[in-house]
């Protein structure tokens, strides 16, 4: 086994069926692979943070540990205490959140803000994401997802780039091929529904559904041809125009 360090977390929880299947694929490729998950579901979180209150890290088992925070509070924790006298992960990965993660959903996302954290700390990262359909015990997929996972990190240093981390959405069935996309427009939360009035109170409740239409060239257009869409995402927005992620990224998976 490698010696590569590993950290996952994710924002569904510790107990959830998608981060069981991205510890199946980083098991594939180390031995030393670490697990830092909220005790429960914390999504739609964005990159929130306990800075004005404490916070609860319980140890599990070896290398594995459950957090009372969110899902940034995790990475945090992992690289300023767990991994603070000893060497820092190689590799974050993040998720597989149950839903995918596109259009603004990059803000929103706590599946998103573990990735986005490691990159402030200088750790390569990438966010998985799969419909809420997709079967997380089918073997099809653990084959498919340690296939990817392995792919990035053979060779880390060909599609990391400093203060970015990569996003990838799996379409609904596995194996597929993995596509660049640019990032779309489908907003989630665009309407409120008015549930009661109790005086000068109204009890509000975001509608479901998304707005926005598929693009050619962005992730949506990337899983509805069948395809898992990735891009790079940098969070100080200087990543230059013509950065070549698809090139790196196809070297990777060649």
């Amino acid at each position: 086994m490698t010696a590569l360090r590993i950290l996952i977390s994710n924002d569904d929880g510790h107990f959830s069926s998608g981060i069981a299947a991205l510890e199946r694929a980083a098991a594939t490729l180390s031995d030393d692979v670490w697990v830092v998950a909220p005790e429960k579901k914390r999504s739609s979180m964005g990159h929130q943070i306990s800075l004005h209150e404490a916070f609860e890290l319980t140890r599990l088992a070896e290398r594995r540990y459950m957090c009372s925070g969110t899902p940034a509070d995790c990475a945090i924790a992992a690289m300023a205490w767990l991994f603070a006298d000893s060497r820092k992960p190689e590799l974050v990965l993040s998720g597989v959140n149950e839903g995918r993660n596109i259009g603004e959903d990059i803000a929103y996302s706590g599946t998103m803000s573990i990735a986005r954290e490691a990159s402030f700390w200088g750790v390569p990262a990438i966010a998985f994401s799969a419909p809420k359909e997709i079967d997380f015990g089918a073997p099809a997929l653990d084959r498919w997802l340690a296939g990817v996972v392995g792919g990035f990190a053979r060779d880390i240093s060909a599609w990391h780039r400093p203060d970015s981390w990569l996003s990838v959405n799996l379409p609904s069935a596995v194996p597929a091929p993995l596509r660049h996309a640019l990032p779309g427009r489908a907003k989630i939360a665009a309407e409120i529904e008015a549930q009661t009035t109790r005086g000068a109170t109204t009890v509000l409740r975001y509608a479901k559904g998304r707005a926005g239409v598929s693009l050619m060239g962005d992730e949506a257009s990337v899983l509805d041809a069948g395809g898992a869409s990735v891009y790079r995402l940098c969070w100080n927005a200087s990543m230059p125009v013509d950065d070549p992620v698809l090139d790196s990224i196809n070297r990777v998976l060649s």
